[in-house]
């Protein structure tokens, strides 16, 4: 053969190689950096969502700038797609946060749900919706209405879909049930007077807790349901001075309670304020009351949102939270949704997939070191909260101490200890 036509020959064979071997370079290069698509819907207008929005991108974060997720030996990213709910905004109806949700199902592409609604209301017709796209969703931001375990235990099949990451009101009322007996087997104290805001939710969680704390020993001396956004308590604060209560157990969220807490301070009620106080979380809450909100023990739900060596994680989550976005963690969400995306993470390098069933079946056999303790799922797919941090996820209790939320409660995450307001005996 003419060396000419060899030399011919032998280049655009070459020149094909080159071209295939790039190709697929090219094909492997796209595959591993394809990204898993994460719809992350947030009502932003809230304080939960902003808090679960700045847990969720964090943990996007950390979790890119180490590789991405393992998907079968394949390297991918992870690609949030936040969309605005609004359902903590007044009158947004429940339609429109649904058609959120499904933008990010049919228009987003979204692999998998991660975030809220928060709105209890919302999160219940939610499930519905993931039920029927079959799209794999983990809530971790609100939505704590016992009504959503017991709507995925009566069909556990239809329902398979959904996960909660966030909390339950059922844990919390008997983590302040629990709070009361040690403050009653500590100090001796058994008389409450309890201050609601006049809402659905918090009268009827209130009732809950009346009448449990009742059987455990404590006896109501008085009661207080004022309209939300009240600007002045001294009466319902007169009257449980007179009461003789020696707790004054609060469900409030409304920011007016920042209010009672300096009137309640000016006017030496001695009754020690404790419960799920609303404005109570927010690491400004001392600002806002000149202090006078110092002793006030308040519920942030999540273990990690305040300084604690409860895990190996929780210092870290703290200090990079608040590196990152130049506050502290505040309250609920921050961390159930950073530990969410950790979750996702590990049960898709464990299956190996993004397919529902197989997602699904590796998400129920977590058992995943987190920022709380140890995250399991029960068989309503409802995170397990506990006070064994090697078993369970924790709850965190604060008081404002000098400035300061300390964590009181649980045990296993305590810094600190419940101090007294000195005009209380």
């Amino acid at each position: 053969m003419n060396n000419k036509i060899f030399s011919i020959i032998l280049t655009i064979i070459i020149g094909v190689a080159l071209i295939g071997g790039f190709g697929v370079a090219n094909a492997i290069a796209a595959k591993t950096t394809n990204p898993i698509i994460v719809g992350a819907p947030v009502p932003r207008a809230s304080a939960y969502g902003q808090n679960g929005e700045r847990g969720m991108i964090l943990a996007a974060e950390e979790i890119n700038a180490a590789g991405g997720v393992n998907v079968n030996g394949v390297m991918r990213p992870l690609k949030l797609e936040i969309i605005d709910t609004r359902d903590e905004e007044p009158g947004v109806p429940t339609s429109e946060v649904l058609l959120a949700i499904e933008k990010l199902i049919l228009q987003k592409k979204s692999d998998v749900i991660v975030g809220g609604p928060c709105m209890s209301e919302c999160g219940m017709a939610a499930i519905d919706l993931y039920a029927r796209y079959k799209i794999v969703d983990i809530v971790s931001i609100g939505c704590y209405t016992p009504s959503w375990e017991e709507k995925v235990a009566k069909n556990r099949e239809k329902y398979k879909y959904s996960f909660r990451a966030s909390g339950s009101v059922k844990w919390y009322i008997k983590e302040a049930l629990d709070l009361l007996s040690k403050i009653n087997s500590e100090y001796g104290f058994s008389k409450l007077f309890v201050s609601i805001d006049d809402s659905l939710m918090c009268r009827t969680a209130a009732g809950i807790v009346e009448k449990l704390a009742e059987k455990s020993g404590w006896s109501i001396v008085g009661k207080d349901k004022h309209p939300i956004g009240t600007t002045d308590y001294s009466t319902a604060l007169t009257d449980c001075k007179k009461s003789g209560a020696q707790v004054m157990f609060m469900w409030a969220y409304s920011p007016e309670t920042s209010i009672l807490l300096k009137q309640w301070a000016d006017m030496e009620v001695p009754a020690l304020p404790l419960g799920f106080i609303g404005a109570g979380e927010d690491p400004g809450f001392w600002k806002a009351t000149n202090g006078k909100c110092e002793y006030s023990v308040v519920t942030l739900s999540e273990t990690g949102n305040v300084p604690s060596e409860a895990t190996p994680q929780s210092m870290d989550f703290y200090n990079n939270f608040k590196k990152r976005w130049g506050v502290p963690p505040r309250s609920t969400g921050c961390v159930s949704a950073y530990e969410a995306l950790y979750i996702l993470k590990d049960a898709v390098e464990r299956a190996g997939s993004l397919e529902d069933d197989a997602l699904i079946q590796a998400l129920e056999k977590t058992n995943l070191p987190t920022v709380r303790g140890t995250a399991r799922f029960n068989e309503n797919h409802q995170i397990i909260y506990g006070y064994d941090p090697k078993e369970s996820v924790l709850g965190c209790w604060v008081q404002w101490q000098n400035g300061k939320r300390v964590q009181i409660f649980p045990d296993a995450a305590a810094t600190g200890e419940i101090k007294m307001p000195p005009w209380l005996k």
